[in-house]
C-alpha cells in the first residue's frame, strides 16, 4: 500500500526510497481519496510533507492537489499549478474521502482583502456535502472556524514559534496512541479563543498547550478537524522559517525548544515525528476509510 498521485509532482524524485509510490490504485484493496488545496508559497516542500505523513502501508491512498484559480501568482507558478494541481473550478463535482487545507502567511490581513476569500468561502462549503472528513491547518483553521462557528482569533504580542509541549484535554481516535504529553511545531501570530470554543456543543476541544493554547478542535461527527500547529513539519522547516525571516530584518526570537541546547547555531532536533505519523495514519484510519467509521 502507498501513494498514488493523479497528477505526477516534480518532488516525487526527492521522496524516493522515504515514501512508497504506486502507478494505479487497486481496487479491491482498501483506499481512499484525498485532496490537498495547498495554500502556502513553498509549494514543493509543503508536498513532500504531506506525501511523507500520508505515506502508509494499510491504505492506499490517492492524492490529488488543488489550487484556487483567484488566487494571485506570478507566471511561473501558474505553469506549475497547471501542470502538477488541480483548479477548484475541475473537483467541484468530485467527492473525496478526506481533504487538508493548509496554512497560509496571511494572519496580518483582514479576511476580507485577501484575494481569493470569496473562492475559499465557496471551497469551505463544498466541503460540508462533498468530503467526509476535513483538515484545516494554522491560519485555515483559524479562518475555518470563523466561518464554520463564528469563532475569532486574536493576535499575539510577537511570532509563536518553535516546539511547545501539548496535552489531551478530550481523547478521541485522532490522538490513540498519544502519549499524555508531546511536542508540537507551532508558527503563528495569532491564536483561537478558547471560550469561544467551549461554548459550542457540537465541538471537542481536543489538545491544547499552556504555553501556546488551543492545538487540536474537531467536530463531533469527525468532518471537520482543526489544527493550529503543523504536525507534517519536516525537521528543518522552522530553522528554514527562522533565518528567512531574519533576512527580512524581522525583530525575531529563535524558535523554542527546537535546536539541541536551545542554541541556534546547533542542529535542530526531531522529536514530533512518531506524534505526526500518529496524528495523520489515525486521521486515515478512522476519519476518512469509510469501511472504519
Amino acid at each position: 500500500m502507498a501513494i498514488f498521485l493523479s497528477k505526477n509532482l516534480e518532488c516525487i524524485q526527492k521522496l524516493q526510497g522515504k515514501v512508497g509510490f504506486i502507478s494505479q490504485i487497486d481496487a479491491q484493496k482498501p483506499h481512499v481519496k484525498v485532496a490537498i488545496l495547498n495554500l502556502m508559497p513553498t509549494l514543493e516542500d509543503t508536498e513532500r510533507q504531506f506525501l511523507t505523513v500520508l505515506d502508509t502501508k494499510f491504505l492506499q491512498v490517492q492524492i490529488d492537489f488543488i489550487y484556487l484559480n483567484t488566487k494571485k501568482a506570478d507566471s511561473k507558478k501558474k505553469d506549475y499549478y497547471l501542470k502538477h494541481y488541480y483548479a477548484f473550478s475541475e473537483i467541484k463535482d468530485k467527492f473525496y474521502d478526506g481533504l487538508i487545507v493548509t496554512g497560509a502567511p496571511l494572519e496580518h490581513l483582514n479576511y476580507q482583502s485577501i484575494d481569493y476569500i470569496e473562492e475559499l468561502k465557496e471551497f469551505f462549503k463544498y466541503t460540508k456535502t462533498h468530503v467526509r472528513s476535513t483538515i484545516f491547518l494554522c491560519w485555515a483553521s483559524q479562518f475555518a472556524l470563523q466561518y464554520f462557528y463564528g469563532i475569532n482569533r486574536y493576535n499575539l504580542e510577537t511570532k509563536l514559534s518553535g516546539l511547545y509541549e501539548h496535552y489531551l484535554v478530550h481523547k478521541t481516535d485522532l490522538t490513540k496512541g498519544f502519549n499524555d504529553y508531546f511536542l508540537i511545531p507551532q508558527s503563528r501570530y495569532c491564536s483561537i479563543i478558547e471560550s469561544e470554543v467551549m461554548e459550542k456543543s457540537d465541538l471537542y476541544l481536543t489538545s491544547k498547550s499552556n504555553e501556546s493554547g488551543i492545538y487540536i478542535v474537531e467536530s463531533k461527527d469527525k468532518s471537520k478537524v482543526f489544527l493550529t500547529g503543523h504536525a507534517e513539519y519536516d525537521l528543518c522547516t522552522l530553522d528554514q522559517e527562522y533565518k528567512r525571516d531574519l533576512k527580512k530584518g524581522l525583530d525575531i526570537n529563535p524558535p523554542c525548544n527546537y535546536y539541541k541546547d536551545n542554541d541556534p547555531n546547533k542542529e535542530p532536533v526531531y522529536s514530533w515525528l512518531s506524534t505526526s505519523t500518529l496524528l495523520y495514519h489515525n486521521w486515515l484510519y478512522y476519519y476518512v476509510y469509510p469501511d472504519l467509521t
